[in-house]
């Protein structure tokens, strides 16, 4: 395979999941925490996970169905991220948590310990959603704000009139 010298992964076929077209990002160098070598979870393809930036998807971790993970984002400890969603900036998502349905993750925000973020709903600055909490619909959470226990925060779209 030809690379760009700037690349940073290359993508691996991975025959665990033989139904499916699944791969796993090898680094190319290190970055982050990240070393040269180094295997990712599972992703699409290269259009999941960004070539810029300190962005990985670490092993055990999944970004499937034509999501994205750019900037300085990682996913990592069994979590989903698929559906469309976003996650970019220093964003993490981690230990158990689903992000999906076009929601939209970024800034410093973390969500984390089985929570769900889905449907259209936006996470962004310092955000912090834990413990089972999920937010979903059209909800938008921003600023410096800690959501968790079984929390569930639902906004449905305007009607209009």
């Amino acid at each position: 395979m030809i690379y760009k010298k700037t690349w940073k992964y290359i993508l691996v076929k991975d025959d665990s999941y033989k139904v499916f077209n699944y791969y796993r990002p090898e680094a190319l160098k290190d970055f982050s925490d990240v070393m040269k070598g180094d295997y990712g979870g599972y992703i699409d393809g290269y259009r999941s996970l960004s070539q810029e930036g300190d962005c990985w998807v670490y092993i055990g971790a999944r970004v499937l169905t034509n999501a994205k993970v750019s900037g300085n984002a990682r996913v990592k400890d069994d979590s989903q991220v698929y559906g469309n969603a976003i996650i970019s900036g220093n964003a993490l998502i981690s230990d158990f948590a689903v992000v999906s349905d076009y929601a939209e993750i970024c800034g410093n925000a973390k969500v984390c310990e089985n929570a769900r973020v889905y449907g259209h709903a936006r996470i962004t600055d310092n955000v912090i959603i834990s413990e089972n909490a999920q937010i979903h619909g059209y909800a938008e959470i921003s600023g410096k704000v800690n959501v968790c226990g079984d929390t569930i925060i639902f906004r449905n779209i305007p009607r209009l009139i």
